[in-house]
This record gives structure tokens, C-alpha cells and sequence, in this order.
């Protein structure tokens, strides 16, 4: 479950158009929600204010293994309608499986101005920042969207204390504040430079601040092919599709059966100047997409023929629910590649149904043949039938991304038909794992009442030493945010 800063943050980038899709970091996203995802050690309680739509603050403290808190504050110029843990929506709080709608993250990117509904020169923004209470370690993020397709991201970290390892106390933070850096003791402060193209690429430039710096990461770059085709398809009047299929009167049997997807690219260049030591990434990922599906449109009856045209052209869902998409299964393959490391690895992650996603991924190492094969499983917990709930979170999740920049969605999907069994609200969400060398976790996210908790396992499987105890690890993780 993301953490309350990092949710904010996200809702942010979504509020401002920002496609953090597209970022070389998110290149194995799917993958990472699935395997990668941190059970909680020992007990923990987090509580953030909502005090208006611009600023938030969160307070968080470790009871179990040592006693350590914190506190923090966000504060944006564009706002941000959060609700509370009582009613937020259960399926945007938890890092998961995510189906991608092409056809919306584009048309946000184009609509995004400039300028305001006023005239004014649009100066999207956000501050964020934490204190530890026990080591005295402090933490900042600014982000600066500067143009439709750039934006500045500068984050510091002042680290007087050593890190307690005992608990991994600020992995997601760090995360949030730069998922692509690499982790060092000592102060340092960085830069970044996101060029978000949705047409196909991406690049990122970072520049180390002070001499005692850890690390900088010097460029990177993350393309999506077929998109230009995507985006020429949307400005044009009468779109037929994507990907440059035939008209709709030559392939109408043909385009509910056909796979269509879309390649991704991205390489990473980083270089650490406390090591002294240089490094490159490079990766290639295959997503699925919905199938096309004709869209009914309504006009007048002496436009009857431009009506019936417009109806058979097919357009791309803007759906992002599993449950609207139960006629193809969604499918992510990612391989990546450190040359100067020798690491590779391999994965695949399919959501076989709209409650179930299964992933799995093989890591190898060239240089010392070491290997590790990992798998893992998202299932999906839903209310019984019959109950009543008195959370407001009936997870209306066939609304896309929230309408933030003035952009109208396409017409809503069909109905279902009478005889298809409605799926009922999330109420919680059970992640499991398994590797070879990592060995067993389970972790459990739901809400409570008006509380949101994480319940986590992490134990040992195939541990090479015969007294390794096989618990190693059990957390309650508990949030509140009103």
C-alpha cells in the first residue's frame, strides 16, 4: 500500500497530466507491485490531516522493533481532492497490476495548456518534506512542471545518523523521491530532468549538487513505439483505431481477435561519485492492449448515415477496471540488462481475471552464474453478497483517470447484459511470493472500518543454512488520513 505522501504525489501527477508511465523507472512497474512489494516489520501507525485541498500533513510512528517516528507536509499549487482512509478508493492505494489505456494518457498530454482558464501562466508544483524524529535525518522533493512534456524534479536527503537496520524505515520515501537513484549514506541534494513524451520517448538528465554526492544518474531514455500512430489516429476527426489497422469494413470480424500491444525501450546511464563507479541499465517491455470495441455515438436522424459510420468505427477503451476488459487477458513481458553488472532478467505477468494476476521472473547474473526465480500472485478480495458496507467506496472503477485538465472522456462502455454476475466492491487485496534464494512472503491490505492496515509475513523457505529460523519477519501496518 503506497504511503500517504507518495499517494498524494501520484494523485499529483495525475491531476497535473503527467504520465509517470512513461518514466524509465515505471519500465518494470508490473512486475515490481507484484514481487517486489515490501511487507511491513513490526507495528506501525501512520496518521495525515487533510486540512485543505493544497497542503497535507502525515505523522508516522514505529512502536516495534525500536521506537523511531516522523513528520511530514506536502503542499501543491494545483489542488487535490484526496478523500478520507473511510472512503478513498481501496484499488488507487495499493501498487498493482494496471492496465493501460493508451487513448487517455495521449489526449491528456495534448489538452495540457500552458495557461490557465484565466490567462495566466500555469505554474504547476509540489513540496514536500520529512523529518525523522530519532536520527534527526531530514528529506525534501520539489517537483516543477514546467512545460506540457518537462518537468523538474530536485530532492535532498541529510543523513547525520547512521541507518538503523533494523527496520526498513523510509524504502517507499526514498522511492518516491527518486526511484531511480541509487541509495548512499551522506548528505546530497539532486536534480532531475523528466522530458514526458506520450509520441514515444523519454529522457532524463541528472546533475550531482555537491561534491560529497552519492550518486548521479547522467541520462536516460524510455520510448514507446507505435504511439505517434496512436496520436495522429486521436487528432484526426474520423478515428478508426490504432496501430494503423485496416478499415473497420475490411477487418470487422478481425479486430476483436487480434492482439494489438506496444513496445517500450528505455536505458539508464549512472555514476556514482562516492564509488567512483559507473553503471548502464537498458530494458524492453511488451504490453497488451484492450481490443477495439465499436462505440455508439448520437446524432440526428437526417445524420443517419455519418451516425451509422461512426458507430462501426472502433475506439479504444478508456476504461481502466479489469472487470470492463474480461474478454482479453492483460499481458506485460519486460527484459532488462546491466552489461557492466552482468545482471539480466526476464519477466511475465498476465491477469488471467479481473481479481487474479500472477507474475513471474528469472534473474541471472553472467559473471557468477548466481540465479533466482521468483514467483508471485495478486488476488483480490471482494464484499459478500448480501452485506451491507458502510464504506463509501463502491470502486466505480470504470471511471478512468480523474478529470482534472478539461479533457472530455470518450462515451461510456455498454452496460453488461442482465445474465453477467455484478462484481462487488473491493474490499482488500492478499499479495504472495515466492523465490528461491528471497523465500516467502504474504501480505495482506484491506480497510477496516474507517483504517487502512497492512498485515505482512516474510519467512524462510529454502534457506541454506539449517538454523536460519524460518519467521523473519511479522508487521502490522495501520493508516489514517481524515
Amino acid at each position: 500500500m503506497y504511503d500517504f505522501m507518495e499517494y498524494c504525489l501520484r494523485r499529483y501527477y495525475r491531476a497535473s497530466g503527467w504520465n509517470e508511465d512513461n518514466q524509465y523507472s515505471q519500465l518494470c512497474a508490473t512486475s515490481r507491485a507484484l514481487l517486489d512489494f515490501q511487507a511491513p516489520q513490526g507495528l506501525s501507525l501512520r496518521l495525515s490531516k487533510l486540512p485543505s485541498s493544497v497542503f497535507k500533513t502525515t505523522t508516522t510512528m514505529n512502536a516495534l522493533p525500536i521506537l523511531e517516528g516522523s513528520l511530514g507536509y506536502l503542499f501543491t499549487s494545483r489542488a487535490l481532492m484526496i478523500d478520507d482512509s473511510a472512503s478513498v478508493r481501496f484499488r488507487h492505494l495499493v501498487d498493482r497490476f494496471r492496465i493501460i489505456c493508451l487513448d487517455h494518457s495521449i489526449r491528456e498530454a495534448d489538452h495540457w495548456t500552458e495557461f490557465d482558464q484565466d490567462g495566466k501562466k500555469r505554474k504547476d508544483y509540489l513540496l514536500c518534506g520529512r523529518m525523522n524524529l530519532a536520527n534527526a535525518r531530514l528529506e525534501a522533493l520539489y517537483s516543477r512542471r514546467v512545460s506540457k512534456h518537462r518537468q523538474y524534479v530536485i530532492s535532498g536527503i541529510s543523513d547525520p545518523a547512521s541507518r538503523s537496520a533494523s527496520h526498513d524505515f523510509d524504502d517507499s520515501y526514498e522511492d518516491m523521491l527518486n526511484e531511480g537513484r541509487r541509495r548512499h549514506g551522506g548528505k546530497h541534494t539532486e536534480q532531475v530532468l523528466l522530458n514526458n513524451f506520450d509520441s514515444g520517448s523519454i529522457e532524463l538528465e541528472q546533475a550531482s549538487a555537491e561534491p560529497a554526492s552519492a550518486s548521479s544518474s547522467s541520462s536516460s531514455s524510455f520510448s514507446n513505439s507505435g504511439s505517434e500512430e496512436a496520436r495522429k489516429s486521436i487528432k484526426s476527426n474520423d478515428r478508426r483505431g490504432y496501430l494503423g489497422e485496416e478499415t473497420p469494413e475490411e477487418e470487422s470480424l478481425m479486430q476483436s481477435e487480434r492482439i494489438r500491444g506496444y513496445w517500450s525501450t528505455g536505458a539508464e546511464l549512472y555514476y556514482s561519485a562516492t564509488e567512483k563507479l559507473g553503471g548502464l541499465s537498458m530494458g524492453l517491455r511488451y504490453r497488451t492492449l484492450p481490443p477495439l470495441a465499436p462505440i455508439p455515438s448520437t446524432s440526428n436522424d437526417d445524420d443517419s448515415t455519418t451516425s451509422e459510420a461512426t458507430s462501426k468505427a472502433p475506439r479504444y477503451p478508456t476504461s481502466t477496471a479489469p472487470e470492463q476488459h474480461q474478454n482479453y487477458i492483460p499481458i506485460t513481458v519486460t527484459q532488462t540488462l546491466n552489461p557492466i553488472m552482468g545482471h539480466v532478467s526476464s519477466s511475465y505477468a498476465a491477469q488471467v481475471h479481473p481479481d487474479l494476476g500472477l507474475c513471474s521472473r528469472f534473474d541471472f547474473n553472467l559473471y557468477s552464474y548466481d540465479s533466482e526465480l521468483t514467483a508471485g500472485v495478486e488476488w483480490w478480495i471482494r464484499e459478500r453478497k448480501g452485506t451491507s458496507s458502510s464504506v463509501v467506496d463502491q470502486e466505480q472503477s470504470s471511471i478512468p483517470f480523474p478529470k482534472t485538465v478539461g479533457v472530455p472522456d470518450l462515451p461510456a462502455p455498454k452496460p453488461a447484459p442482465a445474465n453477467t454476475e455484478e462484481l462487488q466492491p473491493i474490499v482488500g487485496v492478499i499479495k504472495a511470493r515466492l523465490g528461491v534464494q528471497s523465500g516467502l512472503a504474504i501480505m495482506w491490505e484491506g480497510r477496516f472500518n474507517k483504517l487502512l492496515f497492512s498485515l505482512g509475513f516474510v519467512g524462510h523457505v529454502f534457506s541454506p543454512h539449517a538454523k536460519a529460523p524460518i519467521v523473519k519477519s511479522v508487521g502490522l501496518e495501520i493508516q489514517y488520513f481524515s
